[in-house]
């Protein structure tokens, strides 16, 4: 009874580290300094009040429930906080005596490897199978260290002590592990809520303004063009004239930009050659790319969707425009098209400056550009909008300094699918 007592205590404290890990967190992004920072005091603390408060069972046998934030570090931060857990318990151990300590120290390394190894998948599996794989491997790490302290130690290791530290630690590993999966969870949720909200006041501020504004708009660039035309007016005031006529239409696209975010979804959508479309975008956008000394090298293939044309040509163009222009000294953009069973795929990278992980978790936000004073914050807002209205989905992979590939997806046409 006290030993699980003792082992019940460790698993509060676990728990308490990881409320308070979630409290401080909840208004950050996962790849943000602040973050991993927290996660790594978080870890610390709960590793080590873990090991340096162990419970000695009868016949020396101390046991202690390390693994279970260590499973948790492995798996959701990042690989300096990983490596310094390993560090941490093994002078942790050779801290509280040498005796049987390569046994110990052995066993963290194999289980580090092998939770790596789950890391590759584990990322993309549901709920249910992430708490299956964390309570599989707290069982098989929990029976190697009882078969092994048994085995080599000939340590008494009774039914009882088996029970209690196999039970404890594989239920305190369901428990965190469930509980931090419907933490990101609701954070995910409240994420999404607050993006919708951002979108729901711009699509009302859009609809309210866009109409009154386009109008006067119109007219005045009517005027200034008849102007322009004029003999008698000299070709240095025409130079001004271009230029007013040029910012109206800076000004004109800003508008289409807000008109097509701020309307709802057409009905009428239509069914779509993905290649001839893509082709149609590159025709538009080559001189661009030739100006700013960019190769845009394709592979398509043949295959239809359904969707609106000229939404779907807006949606190509803003994102390859701004592959364009994050180029600023010219590279390669590529394009890539592939289908499956069900949807079809097209990739668009470039080699341009990419974002941080902070800048790609608010892409698509009203207002949010990363282009400084020459950005609205309009084009990739309603590229999510037209790709939601699709019912398609966006995926952005970037890196500082290498570049970003936007993977869109959407759902074959009914007689397109296997």
């Amino acid at each position: 009874m006290e030993s699980t007592s003792h082992l019940l205590v460790n698993l509060l404290v676990i728990l308490v580290g990881l409320l308070l890990l979630q409290s401080r967190i909840s208004h950050l992004q996962p790849e943000q300094t602040h973050t991993k920072i927290i996660m790594f005091i978080c870890l610390t603390f709960t590793i080590s009040f873990c090991m340096l408060f162990p419970f000695k069972f009868a016949g020396g046998i101390i046991f202690d429930l390390r693994l279970v934030p260590f499973v948790l570090g492995c798996l959701y931060a990042g690989r300096v906080t990983r490596i310094w857990m390993v560090i941490l318990i093994i002078v942790l151990r050779l801290t509280n005596g040498t005796e049987h300590a390569w046994f110990a120290i052995m066993n963290i390394i194999i289980f580090y490897f092998v939770i790596i190894k789950c890391r590759i998948v584990y990322d993309e599996c549901s709920k249910l199978w992430k708490n299956v794989i964390t309570t599989s491997l707290m069982i098989f790490m929990s029976v190697w260290t009882l078969a092994g302290v048994k085995l080599l130690f000939d340590l008494p290791v009774t039914l009882p002590i088996s029970i209690s530290y196999i039970g404890i630690q594989t239920g305190g590993m369901f428990i965190v592990g469930y509980m931090v999966e419907s933490i990101r969870e609701q954070q995910m949720v409240f994420r999404r809520l607050v993006r919708m909200e951002k979108m729901e006041v711009a699509s009302h501020l859009a609809a309210s303004i866009s109409h009154e504004i386009r109008n006067p708009l119109t007219s005045t660039r009517g005027f200034l063009q008849l102007l322009s035309e004029s003999k008698e007016i000299p070709n240095h005031i025409k130079d001004y004239i271009t230029i007013a006529t040029n910012e109206l239409d800076h000004a004109e696209g800003i508008i289409r930009d807000y008109l097509t975010f701020a309307k709802p979804s057409p009905e009428n959508f239509e069914s779509l050659m993905v290649q001839t479309e893509i082709e149609k975008a590159l025709r538009i956008i080559d001189p661009l790319a030739k100006m700013n000394h960019v190769e845009i090298v394709s592979n398509l293939c043949t295959c239809s969707i359904k969707g609106n044309p000229g939404m779907f040509q807006q949606v190509l163009i803003n994102i390859i425009k701004n592959g364009i222009e994050a180029m600023q000294s010219g590279g390669t953009l590529t394009i890539r098209c592939h289908k499956d069973k069900l949807n079809v795929n097209i990739t668009i990278s470039d080699e341009g400056v990419g974002m941080t992980a902070q800048q790609k978790s608010r892409l698509g936000e009203p207002y949010f550009t990363t282009k400084g004073a020459k950005g609205t914050g309009l084009g990739m807002m309603v590229v999510f909008r037209i790709v939601e209205s699709m019912n398609g989905k966006i995926q952005i992979d970037s890196k500082q300094g290498i570049g970003t590939s936007i993977k869109l997806q959407f759902p074959l046409s009914a007689d397109e699918k296997c």
